[in-house]
């Protein structure tokens, strides 16, 4: 068998299977064995490929057809540019986050305008999961302390060996949401909560419904049940004239918004949009 047949019968069961990217997912499996890219892929796909190596590209197939993300086959996603492992303790990082992180990238290194100038800055990364956020603020800006939280043990763990893979130094705090970090205080926060109503997990696919950890996901009944509490008691942990920057649902922009003026404690909310015009960040500084 030659490698372009044996990739091609591998994006033949997974079209079967009802993957998004069969093609797409039936390569990666390929580079992720053998360690090659899509240079060496052109050079050789009419090469012949060994018994191991048709062994092991078929055995992850097989997973892959039971619907396992991707991500959990290889242990990997990037995110920013930046190897982040995963595994079915964390959310796996997607690129809507990416806004987030490049919204809060420019509050910290002052190109906004709308927000305090500060020479350092302290980050919470509230429900940080695997990490991405916090790691990747710590690589953009080089002006940051980040605190890293969570409920999760394991997530945390998670969160521990990526702030190592990627050589930055994180604080690491386990609790429910504010719980984890007593009374302190400070200049950022950010965060990317569960936020899927309820209702809607049955029908998201079930590469995210069977694999990915439900207290990540679920937002209770209206999607908002998490953004009342991180909200509400955002003003007792932000510093003077600090932000506090959401990843939100593509409708979720006006209720977000609502819960941040009803506080009484922020200056005017912005939102940003994703780069398939969704509404995906909502930020806003606080009075004082």
């Amino acid at each position: 068998m030659l490698v372009r047949e044996m990739i091609k019968l591998g994006e033949s069961r997974l079209t079967k299977a009802h993957c998004m990217d069969p093609w797409l997912d039936a390569e990666l499996i390929y580079y992720h064995i053998t360690g090659a890219d899509r240079v060496e892929l052109f050079l050789r796909g009419r090469e012949p490929v060994d018994e191991e190596t048709q062994k092991r590209y078929f055995d992850l197939i097989a997973r892959r057809e039971q619907r396992i993300p991707l991500q959990h086959i290889t242990g990997t996603q990037e995110f920013m540019g930046l190897n982040f492992q995963v595994n079915p303790n964390v959310l796996i990082p997607r690129q809507d986050t990416e806004i987030l992180v490049e919204e809060a990238a420019k509050i910290i290194r002052g190109d906004n305008s709308k927000t305090h100038r500060r020479k350092a800055w302290k980050v919470l990364d509230l429900c940080c999961g695997s990490g991405a956020i916090g790691i990747a603020l710590s690589r953009i800006c080089e002006n940051v302390k980040v605190t890293a939280s969570d409920c999760s043990e394991p997530a945390l763990e998670t969160a521990k060996q990526n702030a190592k893979k990627n050589r930055v130094k994180l604080r690491f705090r386990q609790g429910d949401l504010y719980k984890a970090v007593g009374k302190r205080r400070y200049d950022l926060i950010a965060s990317n909560p569960p936020y899927i109503r309820s209702h809607m997990i049955p029908i998201l696919q079930d590469e995210v419904k069977l694999h990915e950890p439900m207290i990540a996901l679920d937002g209770g009944e209206d999607g908002l049940d998490f953004y009342r509490r991180i909200i509400s008691q955002a003003p007792d942990h932000l510093e003077k004239k600090g932000v506090l920057i959401l990843e939100i649902g593509h409708d979720q922009a006006e209720d977000v918004t609502r819960l941040i003026r009803e506080t009484g404690a922020f200056t005017k909310v912005f939102v940003r949009k994703d780069l398939a015009g969704h509404d995906r960040v909502v930020y806003a500084s606080a009075l004082y």
